[in-house]
């Protein structure tokens, strides 16, 4: 499992990198006006790597606060061809940012968002009941396709 402390800075929208103090302060300043917090990682898989991109996302109708900061790193892509190996990658990582988040704010009211779905279609659907276990019994709220946009669409941005 990689850990996320171990890679880039966390990355604004315009492109602006945030020190931990920096990154703390974000999260302390949107939680405490009342941003709920959307947490999400997406991956794509290329011949020789593997793009990460996980997604700390904030939003508040009330106060028209809709905002996210974001870590994009890459990894060999050997160990990610199989399916079930990088959607457990993507929820580790999705976990360890809920934790982060949790260790600065502990009243934040968080999403963990999985780019997973459950019907037919999707390849995915097998691994719902294991993912829906282990964000759950981490403390989180588990969103999955169509609800996920956090990880399918902020996310999916950052991979490509």
């Amino acid at each position: 499992m990689v850990k996320l402390s171990s890679k880039p800075l966390w990355v604004s929208p315009s492109g602006y990198q945030q020190t931990d103090d920096e990154f703390k302060k974000s999260i302390i300043d949107n939680v405490s006006m009342g941003c709920k917090v959307y947490i999400g990682t997406d991956s794509m898989l290329y011949d020789d790597i593997c793009n990460f991109a996980t997604v700390v996302a904030f939003h508040n109708n009330d106060i028209r606060v809709a905002n996210y900061l974001y870590k994009r790193f890459k990894m060999p892509s050997l160990g990610y061809n199989d399916l079930q190996t990088k959607i457990t990658e993507e929820v580790s990582l999705a976990i360890q940012a809920a934790q982060l988040v949790m260790s600065y704010c502990p009243d934040a009211e968080i999403e963990v968002h999985v780019d997973i779905g459950r019907n037919k279609r999707n390849k995915t659907r097998g691994l719902l009941p294991m993912v829906r276990g282990w964000v759950s019994g981490m403390g989180f709220n588990l969103r999955i396709k169509p609800e996920s946009w956090a990880s399918s669409s902020i996310a999916d941005c950052h991979t490509k």
